[in-house]
């Protein structure tokens, strides 16, 4: 399961810690959590809060928290998306696309 971008680190060591989580990098640089399959499952369902980077316009934004089951709230750090990790996962995807079909990449 991939470690998302924007995930505070206290966060990942409590994930690590409360679902038996290892943590590796992939042969292209991606960080994933590795672990037992049931482990994998209850931890897409930890409530996690997510920075997102600059870049997706309030519109955007929006439109991933209509779809998805996820609040928008604001910190120190910028926007972030809080909610499950498995919606949050789906919200960001959600986002990257729509960025990408109006960057048309």
């Amino acid at each position: 399961m991939r470690v998302l971008s924007g995930l505070q680190p206290k966060q990942v060591d409590t994930m690590i810690d409360e679902y038996h989580l290892n943590m590796l990098q992939s042969d292209n640089g991606i960080i994933l959590f590795e672990g037992e399959l049931e482990d994998l499952r209850r931890a897409t369902k930890h409530v996690v809060d997510v920075t997102l980077p600059p870049g997706p316009t309030l519109s955007e934004m929006k439109a991933a928290v209509d779809k998805f089951d996820v609040q928008l709230k604001q910190s120190n750090d910028g926007p972030q998306l809080h909610g499950t990790y498995e919606e949050i996962n789906n919200a960001v995807n959600y986002i990257v696309d729509i960025m990408t079909e109006r960057l048309d990449l």
